[in-house]
């Protein structure tokens, strides 16, 4: 990430540097662990490589076979083809332009939409099992995959689960996501959706 954040021209950086800083503090912190947590390769993007990636070591880690790992495999590549339609000139913009550029969208309803849409189906991804709930022990797969602190990983469960049922529904899952991603109001934020924020 390092080197999409510093690698460009510096007046182009200090324009949008300024404009960064008058995004919520909180907000960039989060989309910045989300870009630390999926950019596997440090390149400072998260690409298609690494969301298939990420697929693969949820297989892998939870020892998926059949449907459940055609499930999870198939999400993901979505996903990943969805990143190179959306933005297709994403390898040539810095990790600021990027932020940027997604701020843009955080209060338009047709992203939040998507968002939903896309997160809706991580969720039944996740659901190996298709019981319509995500376990504990399914969960951390996820995280692993992710390479954070299962200890964490624990709390993030406990922070979705609401109704305190020690499963995670659809609703929980999603709701986490959407207000991750699109609350920047919530400066003590116990949402580590993506792991603990970064901050810089």
């Amino acid at each position: 990430m390092k080197n999409r954040m510093s690698c460009v021209n510096n007046s182009v950086m200090d324009d949008t540097k300024k404009k960064i800083k008058d995004l919520p503090h909180i907000w960039v912190r989060k989309m910045a662990t989300l870009l630390s947590a999926t950019d596997l390769d440090g390149d400072g993007i998260t690409s298609h490589d690494d969301v298939m990636t990420i697929a693969q070591r949820i297989v892998k880690s939870a020892n998926l076979q059949g449907v459940a790992s055609d499930n999870v495999r198939q999400s993901f590549r979505e996903f990943a083809d969805g990143l190179k339609k959306a933005d297709e000139d994403i390898l040539t913009k810095t990790w600021w332009e990027h932020t940027l550029q997604l701020w843009s969208g955080v209060d338009k309803a047709e992203v939040v939409k998507e968002m939903q849409a896309f997160y809706t189906k991580l969720f039944q991804a996740l659901d190996f099992n298709s019981d319509g709930l995500i376990s504990i022990s399914e969960y951390m797969h996820w995280w692993k995959a992710l390479g954070l602190d299962p200890s964490l990983g624990r709390l993030q469960f406990a922070y979705m689960d609401t109704d305190h049922d020690e499963k995670i529904s659809a609703s929980e899952f999603v709701d986490a996501a959407l207000d991750y991603e699109h609350n920047y109001t919530d400066c003590d934020t116990k949402n580590c959706f993506f792991g603990p924020l970064v901050d810089f």
